[in-house]
């Protein structure tokens, strides 16, 4: 249910495990199908047995969860496709209750959604549910794309099958901070832009700037499924080829990130293969 179709729109109010708080239903019921839309809509019998003295519906939940997941769907309410909504942060040894806590709720596609691409420049398509970016078949010119999921901690890999691959010559794979804005099609060269060019040119770009690296010279075609490795914790990001080498980069600390990627010839194809 979207906010804009809530009737009476009111403040609830809640006590999760003590703490009270109050939320609107219309930021409660934003995601269709979840335990908040279905609890909150109206829909559901009212149980006078779960309120408390002073009328608040009680929840027997962990409240650190319970509020950081209803703040982050206060920022949904407000948030853009250039500038998302944030997941929720939670201390990083009560990731996996936090994450049994989402699936829960029925949220894991709204607050853990499996990547895909969101934000690109013109001359890109996205097709298959935006799992795959094409280049336009017009001219060889810089596109870039990026992924629509934040990341901030813990491990993430990407799977990225080559589909099509125009002479082997020229494709970005990599990260960008989330807070950048797009000036142009030559993301490689932004600021907070980290990864690697396969081809026929063997480059390593580091904050925008490149380097040459021999070792990455033809090591990919056509075809071939390479793997990134973000390590948020660590700060690092890792390159897999298929020819059992592994590249690796440091990056900065305590930043948020997004997959990215620049296709530069007609045709080129790029796949993400969720695990």
């Amino acid at each position: 249910m979207d906010a804009g179709e809530v009737p009476n729109d009111v403040f609830i109010h809640l006590n999760v495990g003590g703490q009270k708080l109050i939320s609107k239903r219309s930021t409660l019921c934003q995601v269709k199908d979840s335990f908040f839309a279905s609890r909150f809509s109206g829909r559901w019998p009212e149980d006078r047995d779960k309120r408390d003295d002073d009328g608040a519906e009680l929840f027997d939940d962990n409240p650190q969860f319970f509020v950081a997941i209803v703040n982050y769907l206060r920022a949904k309410k407000y948030a853009t496709k250039e500038n998302p909504a944030l997941p929720p942060k939670v201390p990083k040894d009560q990731l996996d209750d936090f994450e049994n806590f989402v699936e829960y709720l029925r949220l894991s596609d709204e607050i853990i959604p499996r990547e895909k691409f969101n934000q690109h420049s013109p001359g890109v398509t996205l097709e298959e549910h935006s799992r795959v970016a094409v280049h336009d078949p017009d001219k060889a010119e810089h596109r870039y794309v990026l992924g629509q999921n934040i990341y901030r901690e813990k491990t993430h890999s990407f799977r990225l099958e080559l589909e099509m691959f125009k002479d082997h010559f020229w494709m970005f794979v990599g990260i960008m901070r989330n807070c950048v804005v797009p000036p142009n099609n030559k993301s490689r060269r932004w600021p907070g832009s980290y990864g690697w060019a396969r081809g026929q040119r063997g480059q390593v770009w580091k904050d925008g700037s490149p380097t040459i690296d021999n070792a990455l010279k033809n090591k990919t075609k056509q075809g071939d499924t390479v793997k990134l490795v973000l390590d948020c914790d660590a700060a690092k990001l890792s390159l897999h080829l298929s020819t059992g080498q592994q590249f690796h980069i440091e990056i900065p600390k305590s930043q948020t990130w997004r997959l990215h990627v620049n296709l530069l010839n007609p045709n080129d194809r790029l796949r993400i293969i969720n695990e």
